[in-house]
């Protein structure tokens, strides 16, 4: 054989072993409800890549509908595509850039289960309250932080010790002040490195600057904790486009790069943009702005606005799908739960999201008892509370330092108490019943379960339906271990209080639901009965609490 035939023999057998290996690769494999991303390089020139051309893409799910979503540019000649999937099995996608007209991008990948519990988003088994896409449900336990988290020159050993303190208080979201925004206020951003993703300069996005902050991002996602972002795509005191063709370019790129994070939510603009002494907006922009972001936001996360204290001008905006409420700010609970009742839309999450703020000079001076009571007060409204730990306004203290030695850990332990036992029962069932009660304020599941909060203990008929059977337990709300439990009631009415030294909650289920007892807490004893009214009995083998 020739040397020339036997090397046309070897190059055609090489190009036949590469075939079998590129035909027999393994398919890419990403977690559902995690981050989907591939690379593209375009090699075209362009004077301004964020405006004139668009990288579309058109994905397919394993069930043949379709999603569209758009790449971005990241520097260079490097585009890339993300998607977080929302569906188990193979997803195909087609991308193009508009200026082209031939070049098109083709690929696919395997979704598989993984840890992540679901787009943050309403319950889909009552909307009133947060939960995940997916079916998963969660009590929102939020807490504020202030401008230096997204810093680069906050150290990244100090960041960590922040989140190990968050994640042993079983916090499992943050409200971040400069998130999106560089807010370069004195006392607020000024002298921290947190994003900067406009460059008024230019007029541009800032890549760079965008990768810097979803490090953190993803920091955030692997420790499952959400992200509310304070100061929303615009606001106060903040770097970001002023001119409506730069403010779409500025929420199409924005919303290309985090689309893909699960645990991330939106909002257009705070803190309070339409406040008098701030002006930032009117409320027809705000609008604008809110249809905007959601016309792009085909992923479907949450979006919402920070309102000023007691107002919510955007309650049934078409483009808000939870709420952002700012007070009341009160000790007084009539007023605190009207307010928060009066201002929620009543088919979307509520975010109570600067209503309970230990420590801040602009609310109260809560005592211990006080704060307890707003807490389970804004739980009886179906509130996600956003607590914060200050010692003057939102940049001091726990809240604004991140130093865990400022911590007020006593103040803390109230609020854990208060969501602790919220999560042992199916709160997400249960929806606010304004005079579902004679007395206190009531969570209720019609003919099912009752929660109602009594904050000076007392009488109380509940309204159930006729006919049906229920189990009750008194829960002390100063100690949620300290229970007494109620004979079967076929009315739930006529029902006292153990004491009236305290405050209790009243939890009435259904004998038909009522199917899957806890045991009964470990300092349960014959003590706690001493005040019991005759209308109750005493059973220290089970309580109701958990089914």
């Amino acid at each position: 054989m020739k040397r020339k035939d036997l090397l046309k023999k070897i190059v055609v057998a090489l190009f036949l072993f590469i075939g079998i290996i590129t035909s027999t690769k393994a398919q890419a494999q990403v977690g559902l409800w995690s981050k989907f991303q591939t690379d593209i390089q375009n090699t075209r020139t362009y004077t301004n890549p964020f405006t004139q051309t668009v990288l579309q893409v058109e994905f397919t799910r394993p069930d043949q509908t379709k999603l569209v979503i758009k790449g971005f540019y990241d520097g260079g000649t490097l585009w890339k595509i993300r998607v977080m999937p929302d569906m188990l099995g193979t997803w195909t996608y087609t991308a193009w850039f508009t200026d082209a007209t031939q070049t098109q991008f083709t690929g696919s990948f395997e979704s598989i289960p993984s840890d992540i519990p679901g787009l943050i988003s309403s319950d889909e088994t009552n909307s009133v309250w947060f939960g995940y896409k997916g079916g998963n449900h969660e009590l929102i336990r939020s807490f504020h932080v202030g401008d230096r988290f997204f810093a680069s020159n906050y150290a990244d050993s100090d960041r960590n010790k922040f989140l190990d303190s968050i994640v042993a208080n079983k916090y499992n979201t943050l409200s971040i002040a400069s998130h999106l925004l560089n807010r370069n206020e004195s006392g607020r951003g000024a002298g921290w490195n947190t994003p900067n993703l406009w460059n008024s300069t230019t007029n541009k996005p800032n890549p760079a600057e965008y990768t810097k902050m979803e490090r953190i991002l993803d920091i955030l996602a692997a420790r499952k904790i959400i992200v509310f972002p304070f100061a929303g795509f615009f606001g106060q005191n903040a770097n970001y486009p002023r001119d409506a063709a730069n403010q779409t370019t500025y929420i199409n790129y924005t919303v290309a790069r985090l689309g893909a994070y699960w645990n991330e939510l939106y909002s257009v603009a705070g803190p309070e943009p339409l406040y008098i002494n701030v002006n930032e907006f009117t409320a027809a922009e705000i609008n604008g702005l809110g249809t905007k972001i959601s016309l792009q936001n085909t992923q479907g996360h949450l979006l919402s606005v920070h309102n000023e204290t007691n107002q919510n001008p955007f309650e049934n905006s078409a483009w808000a799908s939870y709420q952002v409420l700012q007070g009341p700010k009160t000790t007084n609970l009539t007023t605190l739960y009207d307010g928060l009742m009066a201002r929620k839309n009543v088919n979307q999450p509520m975010y109570a999201q600067e209503v309970l703020w230990y420590g801040n000079i602009y609310q109260l001076s809560y005592t211990d008892v006080q704060l307890r009571k707003n807490a389970w007060v804004i739980m009886m409204a179906a509130g996600a509370l956003n607590f914060a730990d200050n010692n003057g306004d939102s940049s001091s203290g726990y809240s604004g330092t991140l130093d865990v030695n400022q911590r007020h850990q006593a103040q803390h332990n109230i609020l854990k108490s208060v969501w602790d036992f919220m999560e042992t029962i199916p709160f997400y069932e249960m929806t606010p019943v304004i005079n579902g009660s004679t007395n206190g304020y009531c969570l209720a599941k019609s003919g099912s379960r009752y929660l109602v909060y009594l904050p000076s203990g007392g009488n109380v008929s509940v309204t159930t339906p006729a006919g049906t059977t229920y189990n009750g337990v008194w829960i002390n709300g100063a100690n949620t271990n300290t229970r007494v439990n109620i004979s079967g009631t076929t009315t739930g009415s006529n029902l006292t209080a153990p004491s009236t030294s305290s405050d209790w909650l009243l939890y009435l289920t259904s004998a038909v639901v009522d199917t899957n007892p806890p045991s009964t807490p470990t300092n349960l004893s014959a003590s706690n009965t001493t005040s019991v009214s005759t209308a109750l009995s005493w059973t220290a083998s089970t309580d109701n609490i958990g089914v």
